[in-house]
Parts: structure tokens; C-alpha cells; sequence
């Protein structure tokens, strides 16, 4: 038997390892792509070209973002205090 006071910090502890983990879930399903969206290697090496060729000719920032955006569909970071976590989700 347990206390009614043990009782409720308990469950304040389950209900915020609940909510954590919701979120990582939340964050995970923004980085999971549908397996159906994988592109051939022949999409890749097409994209790889493009990228080349606009990187080659790129002068300013503007040129060389549109550049990448051939390559990277976005980027995810997560900043925990000094520490920065970056997932690149490619196209």
C-alpha cells in the first residue's frame, strides 16, 4: 500500500516522462521520411549535377542557397544549453 501523497508524485513524475517523451516523438516524426519518398540513384546523381553546376556559378549567399536547396529539403537542430544537435534531411 502507498500513500495518497506517494500516489501523486508519482504520477507527476509519469506524467512528465509522458510529456518528454511525446515530444521527442513528436520531434522524431519530423525527421522520418516515408520510405516510399526515397529517391533512385539516378535522382540523386541528377541532383548532385544540378548542385554542381549552380555551386560553380554561385557568387552571392542568395545563388548558393538555392544551390543547396537542390540537396536539402531541412535542416533540424536542436539546442540543449552549449550543445546544438543538427539533422540535414535531404531531398
Amino acid at each position: 500500500m502507498i500513500t495518497k501523497q506517494v500516489f501523486l508524485e508519482r504520477k507527476g513524475v509519469r506524467s512528465r516522462q509522458i510529456q518528454k517523451l511525446e515530444e521527442e516523438l513528436k520531434d522524431l516524426r519530423k525527421v522520418v521520411v516515408d520510405e516510399g519518398n526515397y529517391p533512385t540513384v539516378e535522382q540523386i546523381y541528377e541532383r548532385v549535377g544540378q548542385f554542381r553546376e549552380l555551386w560553380s556559378v554561385a557568387v552571392t549567399s542568395e545563388e548558393k542557397n538555392r544551390a543547396l536547396k537542390k540537396l536539402v529539403e531541412r535542416i533540424v537542430y536542436n539546442r540543449e544549453g552549449n550543445r546544438v544537435e543538427l539533422t540535414v534531411c535531404y531531398r
